[in-house]
């Protein structure tokens, strides 16, 4: 009967006990990062009723019981809520988050609830530094045109530090005991890189367009002669293809402009024959003066090819954060001859005022293919960096680059070179990387967050704000390692998501219910071996 008493009072205070960790449980359901604790229980000890013999059976009375542990469900997913905070992380999978306090001593959480101090550190709500690798952060000197798109000037001192960093999209953990805090600077500054290469393929436009023009005739292919007297004059000569009038054909209609040294001017037509001869003989005004001489010119009217004309515009990206305008204008060379096409070509590089940087003068000379086989457009400067102009070259796989055929105007660009960049937003990829975003469109790693992991997570001890530390019993924290010894996650992490608590309120009602009927159990033992002993002791009334 006593042992009975006991037992049941064993058995009130193991289940107040196993109350106690799922009303936490319950307590804790909107916690961040938060996880449920399962009472496990135990029996104390036995007693034997009966002296050592043969019997097969047991003869051993329990003596009550008590909580044995609290076991983390780790094992439990919490379910993610979406927020607007880039910091704000979840880990899904296995894992913890490291976090130093202000003493340096390491705690586990997975809570990831980040945030910026005021010295730039990623920290937690209660201030601890989130641990994980930096990437190399060096001081940087932006342009002026950085600092006024960021809104800082050199005028304010002192102005706020701008940093730049080594140009990784993935950094590689260290090992544990290398990790450290993370810094995210508030001006993040990628210095500009100048073109220093323009590669163009396409193709120029090669037609030959004819139109009507007015060419003029060489003085030096007609003679004149003057009849002061008759005032009569008589003009004579013959159009021969040269650089300026390729096609002179029969019926060619010749103007000759004459002007006396009163300015009275007078216009004489004539036409070209099939040998591209010509003549005029004509008189002259009565109002011309003719004691001084005349000024003559002389026109040619004729249908002929008309020079093509392209041009290309790249931006250049300069060293000092300017984008200069690079320009080639092309002009084909006329009249063709033989199977070869000629374009000269004048590239000019402009500074974003208008100025001329630099120019170059050269040409373009295509084969009966269309490709390129001379270039002698020389190198041209953009700003103080050497530009070269590459159209092409001829490969083992064939030609590759610029061509020149009567097909329409085409042009890809191809160019090295990146604007600057000065930091947008934050953000963290599967990978944990913690990346800055620019606004040149470049994304470069500035820390990656350090998971951890333990041979025992039921070890860890627990020492509230979701954080734990190491014991005995779990063991020191690890990385996992894959089969080329590479730090590697084990899980992912979610950016701009927070896992919340993993209570099952659904179990963890239940769990209550069935400890309160266990209560009211072995509180009904308590009772009914206190009526048991009041009947023995009323026995011996």
């Amino acid at each position: 009967m006593i042992r009975g008493f006991y037992n049941g009072v064993s058995g009130v205070k193991t289940h107040s006990f196993g109350m106690d960790v799922w009303a936490t449980n319950i307590s804790n359901i909107n916690n961040v990062g938060f996880t449920a604790s399962i009472p496990e229980f135990k029996s104390i000890f036995y007693q034997s009723v009966a002296n050592a013999g043969n019997n097969p059976t047991t003869d051993q009375v329990g003596l009550g019981s008590t909580g044995a542990t609290t076991a983390l469900s780790f094992y439990k997913q919490g379910s993610m809520m979406p927020t607007d905070n880039k910091l704000d992380m979840a880990i899904q999978g296995e894992g913890f988050f490291g976090v130093l306090d202000s003493n340096g001593e390491t705690y586990y959480t997975r809570a990831g609830s980040f945030g910026v101090d005021k010295e730039g550190y990623l920290v937690d709500n209660e201030g601890r530094y989130v641990m994980g690798t930096q990437n190399t952060l060096s001081k940087a000197t932006p342009s002026k045109n950085a600092l006024q798109i960021f809104g800082k000037t050199n005028s304010v001192t002192p102005y706020l530090d701008a940093y730049t960093l080594s140009e990784l999209g993935d950094l590689d953990l260290g090992d544990v005991s290398s990790q450290g805090r993370i810094k995210l600077p508030d001006f993040l500054y990628l210095p500009a890189k100048a073109t220093t290469s323009v590669s163009y393929k396409g193709n120029l436009n090669s037609e030959s367009i004819k139109e009507q023009v007015e060419v003029a005739i060489d003085e030096k292919s007609y003679t004149s002669n003057l009849d002061e007297a008759n005032k009569r004059i008589n003009l004579s000569g013959q159009i021969t293809p040269n650089e300026t009038i390729f096609e002179p054909k029969e019926g060619n209609m010749v103007r000759v402009n004459l002007t006396d040294a009163n300015g009275v001017k007078t216009t004489l037509i004539s036409a070209i024959d099939k040998d591209g001869n010509w003549k005029i003989d004509e008189l002259l005004p009565s109002t011309f003066d003719l004691t001084k001489p005349l000024n003559i010119s002389a026109t040619l009217t004729t249908i002929q090819e008309k020079a093509n004309k392209e041009k290309f515009v790249t931006e250049l990206y300069a060293e000092n954060g300017d984008k200069n305008i690079l320009t080639i204008d092309f002009t084909k060379r006329l009249p063709v001859t033989g199977n070869s096409t000629i374009w000269d070509a004048v590239a000019t590089v402009t500074a974003p005022d208008k100025s001329v940087i630099s120019s170059s003068k050269g040409k373009l000379t295509f084969g009966d293919k269309g490709t390129l086989i001379e270039n002698t457009l020389g190198e041209i400067q953009n700003g103080q960096t050497p530009l070269k102009i590459d159209f092409g070259s001829q490969t083992p796989a064939g030609y590759l680059g610029f061509t020149s055929t009567p097909n329409p105007k085409t042009i890809s660009v191809t160019k090295d070179g990146t604007m600057e960049g000065i930091i947008k937003e934050y953000y963290t990829n599967s990978s944990g990387n913690i990346l800055a975003n620019f606004n040149n469109g470049k994304a470069f790693s500035v820390a990656k967050l350090a998971l951890y992991h333990f041979q025992n997570d039921q070890g860890l001890t627990k020492l509230g704000d979701n954080v734990y530390a190491k014991s005995a019993n779990s063991g020191d924290a690890i990385f996992y390692k894959d089969a080329e010894g590479k730090t590697t996650y084990g899980s992912k992490i979610a950016s701009n998501m927070l896992e919340m608590s993993n209570v099952n309120l659904g179990q963890a009602l239940t769990e209550i219910i069935a400890i309160q009927k266990a209560y009211d159990a072995n509180a009904k033992s308590i009772t009914t071996s206190d009526e048991l002993i009041k009947t023995a002791i009323n026995l011996k009334r």
